[in-house]
C-alpha cells in the first residue's frame, strides 16, 4: 500500500467528531409518499430531451461506478428489445438529469421506477419511486460548494446515512461513508460504516481500497499491470482449478458412490470463487421421487461441500474478477463450463467411487443456467445424460 494511500485509510481510524443531522431529511422523506405526483408532474416539465440508455447513467457521488465495479450506463440510439433491463433519462435545458425511468426486461419491458431529481442552488434532490403505487424508496441530497460536490446525503426506507468527501485538487481522495439503520421510533443515528480510499498517478485513478471500522484494508480496485490480459488471468486461474478441485475432493475422503461433482458458482463474474459439491447416489435415489427432476442439481440437496484452496493464484483470480465486471462480461460462466467440461476427463474413480454416468458440471445457485452447462459438459458424451 502506497504512504499517500495508507494515511487516507487511517483517518477512518481517527474519531469523527462531526455527524451530520438527517432529521430534517429523514422529516422530508416521510413526507415524499404525497408529493409523488407532484415531484413527477415538474420533472416531466423539466425534460425537453429523452435518451435511452442500457443502465443507469449520471450518479452523482464521487467514484460510484469505480467503488462499485460497475460503469455508467451507456446511450442506445433506440429502445432495446423489451426482454432486457434498460432505462430511459429525461435531460433539462442544461442537460442535466431530470428524470430516469427504469424498464424491467424480466417483466417484459414494465416500468417499474421512476427518479427525480431537482436541481436548487447549491443542492441537488434526487427521490426515487415505485411505479406502481407511487411509494417513495429513497431521497436523496446532494450538497455542493463553490461546484463541488461535499456531501451526500440519503433516507430511505430501511434507513439512511450520508457520505462526505476528500479532495487533492479536483480529485477525490476519501469517501468516508456512515451508515443508519431505522428502529422503530428513533431517529437515524449515522455512525461509521466504511472509507473509501483513491490513489493516482499520471495515468489517472490507480487503485481503490475499502476499510471498515477496526478492520484491515480490502482492495477493490486496481488497475492491471502492462501486459495484463484477461485471457492469460484465465489461463493461469484455470490450471489451478483444474489442479485444486480434484484435490478438495479427495480430501473429503468420500467412501460411497457418487453421481456428480458439481462447481458451484454465485457470481460467475468472479470464476475463482466456487465451491465444490458432491452428490452421493443414495441422495439421487431419495430425490427421484421429488416432482421437480432438476433437484439431483440442486448442490443445496448434496452431501458433501468443500472450498477451493486458490491462495497461489489470488492476485490475478481478483483481477480476472474484476476486469470481467467492468466489463460486463458474461463469460464466468462459461469459462467454468470449461473448467467442468475438462475436469470430466480426469480418472475420477481413482478420488472417489463413482457411478457410470458420472459427471462433473458448473451449476449456480439459482440454477439458472443448469440447462445451458449441462449442455456444454455432456454434449459428444459417449455415457447418457445422469438422471434419477
Amino acid at each position: 500500500m502506497s504512504g499517500s494511500l495508507r494515511a487516507v485509510l487511517c483517518r477512518l481510524r481517527r474519531t469523527i467528531g462531526h455527524v451530520i443531522d438527517l432529521s430534517g431529511l429523514d422529516e422530508r422523506f416521510a413526507r415524499l409518499a404525497e408529493e409523488y405526483g407532484q415531484r413527477r408532474a415538474a420533472a416531466y416539465a423539466e425534460a425537453v430531451r429523452w435518451e435511452w440508455y442500457d443502465d443507469d447513467a449520471f450518479d452523482l457521488r464521487p467514484l460510484y461506478y469505480e467503488r462499485s465495479l460497475w460503469r455508467p450506463g451507456r446511450r442506445l440510439a433506440e429502445r432495446p428489445p423489451v426482454s432486457r433491463d434498460h432505462v430511459q433519462i429525461g435531460f433539462d435545458a442544461d442537460d442535466r438529469l431530470v428524470v430516469l425511468l427504469e424498464y424491467s426486461g424480466f417483466l417484459d419491458g414494465t416500468l417499474y421506477y421512476e427518479t427525480f431529481r431537482t436541481h436548487l442552488t447549491g443542492i441537488v434532490e434526487e427521490a426515487r419511486f415505485h411505479v406502481a403505487d407511487g411509494k417513495p424508496i429513497y431521497l436523496h441530497e446532494y450538497r455542493f460548494e463553490a461546484g463541488r460536490i461535499g456531501q451526500a446525503l440519503i433516507a430511505a426506507v430501511a434507513g439512511g446515512g450520508y457520505e462526505t468527501y476528500d479532495y487533492d485538487g479536483d480529485r477525490v481522495t476519501r469517501v468516508a461513508v456512515h451508515h443508519a439503520a431505522r428502529r422503530r421510533g428513533a431517529p437515524l443515528r449515522p455512525e461509521p460504516w466504511t472509507v473509501i480510499g483513491a490513489a493516482y498517478d499520471g495515468e489517472g485513478l490507480s487503485r481503490l481500497e475499502i476499510s471498515a471500522p477496526g478492520g484491515p484494508a480490502q482492495v477493490k480496485y486496481e488497475r492491471p499491470p502492462a501486459g495484463f490480459t484477461v485471457e492469460s488471468a484465465w489461463r493461469t486461474v484455470r490450471e489451478e482449478l483444474l489442479t485444486q478441485i480434484p484435490r478438495s475432493v479427495r480430501a473429503l475422503a468420500v467412501d460411497e458412490p457418487a453421481y456428480c461433482v458439481a462447481l458451484v458458482y454465485e457470481d460467475p463474474l468472479d470464476p475463482a470463487d466456487v465451491l465444490v459439491n458432491v452428490g452421493l447416489e443414495r441422495d439421487r435415489v431419495r430425490l427421484a421421487g421429488d416432482s421437480d427432476p432438476e433437484d439431483v442439481w440442486s448442490p443445496a440437496d448434496m452431501a458433501h461441500e468443500t472450498p477451493v484452496d486458490v491462495r497461489a493464484v489470488a492476485g490475478t483470480a481478483r483481477l480476472l474478477a474484476q476486469e470481467l465486471t467492468l466489463s460486463r462480461s458474461d463469460r464466468g460462466g462459461e469459462l467454468l463450463c470449461e473448467v467442468a467440461r475438462s475436469l470430466g476427463a480426469v480418472d475420477w474413480s481413482a478420488i472417489l467411487p463413482i457411478t457410470e454416468d458420472f459427471v462433473v458440471y458448473a451449476v449456480d445457485l439459482e440454477m439458472a443456467d443448469l440447462d445451458r452447462n449441462m449442455r456444454a459438459v455432456t454434449e459428444g458424451r459417449d455415457a447418457p445424460f445422469p438422471g434419477p
